[in-house]
């Protein structure tokens, strides 16, 4: 597994969305090492991390706002999950200082989707 000291960049938020409707199953997934494991670095719970979970889909439009820094980052992360065909989530996750660099090893099956790295 990858450490985070080498991803650490001020600057940076990293993105990912799923399908998770509760923030309870949300958190237990990232904090059992499920989430670590699946997207191969180890988690360090310094980062700055936030979450959002709705019981419905909605929009990526709709869930990045509120975000700590949404209106930086916002309309890149939602115009790179359109291009990648992620349109619409139930959840996000997003980890501020922090450029995550898509290992080899991702679990394709992983609950949580990769959006992309974005300055704010």
């Amino acid at each position: 597994m990858r450490k985070h000291q080498e991803m650490l960049k001020r600057g940076k938020v990293s993105v990912w969305v799923g399908n998770m409707t509760s923030e309870d199953e949300l958190l237990s997934y990232l904090d059992d090492g499920g989430f670590a494991s699946d997207f191969d670095f180890e988690v360090n719970p310094r980062l700055g991390r936030e979450l959002k979970s709705v019981p419905h889909p909605a929009t990526l439009e709709r869930l990045v706002e509120g975000f700590s820094s949404w209106r930086v980052f916002g309309k890149a992360c939602v115009k790179k999950g359109q291009d990648i065909g992620l349109h619409s989530a139930n959840c996000m996750v997003v980890f501020y200082a922090f450029e995550y660099v898509p290992s080899l090893r991702i679990n394709q099956k992983a609950p949580l989707a990769f959006v992309g790295s974005f300055d704010f």
